[in-house]
């Protein structure tokens, strides 16, 4: 039969995951061991210590005498992947241990996401994350506590290629193995079973419209975007302009300035040669007097009687 959902689609992926077989080896493929036989497989499992305090719901839980193991497929981008995997860890270590049991009794926790998208933008396939010492990173905490994050989009050549061929199969839906035909096969199961068929479509919807507001956010962050730098543009362009007409209207205002200037002082230097003509035209009046009367010096009055012949 034809595949018709993607096992992105997180109802399918805790169906398949639900075959022990294909859990297992989909966890053997993510820490490159072996993992001993599955004990215990829960899909959509809850975990809620009180009315009170926030609960979860993992896609996947599995157990074996060894650890215990929460495997979520998250298709769609998420800012709080770090604080999320700390807080399933915390919870499922809770729902281990009973009252009075020593701490010794924790068994190994791993929390493994499954993404979509690169949530480091390093272009790594998996980011395994372990408690260690800040001082001296060869000192490790020993609490038995990982957390992977699988990028199904990655570049890097950095894991096996039985893991890179099943994260392809995520990513594009490709059979490349005998591993990735047994998941799709049981894709195609539970898409055929009525007993998921409605939930299945219903994410399948979500899915859907998470797409639709991932386009609608970009969207409106590309106009937004846009506007502010259509406005910063616009005045940028306002506050040259206001600088450049500033400028050109004091450069005009010195020049007129300097202009008038220069012709009141030409009609005063004028006024000034018209009346010292009239007084030496009397020839009764002193130099000293004439310089006294119009306000020029001797050398200026010399000057006009020279322009005067």
């Amino acid at each position: 039969m034809i595949r018709q959902y993607s096992i992105q689609n997180h109802i399918i992926f805790g169906v398949v995951m639900k075959k022990e077989n294909i859990a297992r080896k989909c966890i053997e493929r993510i820490l490159n061991i072996k993992v001993k036989k599955l004990e215990y497989i829960e899909i959509e499992k809850t975990e809620e210590v009180s009315p009170d305090i926030h609960g979860i719901r993992m896609d996947v839980y599995c157990e074996n005498s060894e650890a215990v193991y929460n495997v979520e497929m998250q298709p769609y981008a998420i800012s709080d992947i770090g604080k999320r995997s700390r807080y399933y860890q915390d919870m499922m270590d809770m729902s281990i241990l009973g009252k009075g049991q020593p701490y010794s009794d924790l068994k190994r926790n791993i929390v493994i996401f499954i993404c979509t998208f690169d949530p480091y933008n390093e272009g790594r396939h998996i980011y395994t994350f372990e408690n260690r010492c800040r001082e001296d990173s060869e000192i490790c905490l020993n609490d038995d506590t990982q957390k992977i994050i699988l990028n199904t989009k990655g570049t890097m050549d950095d894991i096996p290629k039985s893991l890179k061929m099943f994260l392809d199969y995520i990513e594009t839906g490709e059979i490349q193995d005998d591993y990735t035909r047994e998941v799709d096969d049981a894709v195609v199961e539970a898409q055929n079973d009525e007993r998921w068929r409605k939930s299945i479509m219903t994410y399948e919807q979500f899915l859907k419209d998470m797409d639709m507001l991932k386009a609608q956010i970009i969207a409106e962050g590309e106009a937004a975007k846009a506007k502010a730098e259509a406005d910063a543009k616009a005045k940028a362009e306002a506050e040259v302009k206001a600088k450049v007409e500033a400028e050109v209207k004091a450069k005009v205002e010195a020049e007129v300035k300097a202009k008038v200037e220069a012709e009141v002082k030409a009609e005063v230097a004028e006024d000034k040669r018209r009346i010292v003509g009239r007084m030496l035209d009397k020839g009764n009046i002193s130099d000293n007097d004439i310089c006294s009367f119009v306000g020029i010096t001797s050398e200026e009055l010399e000057q006009i009687k020279k322009n005067r012949h």
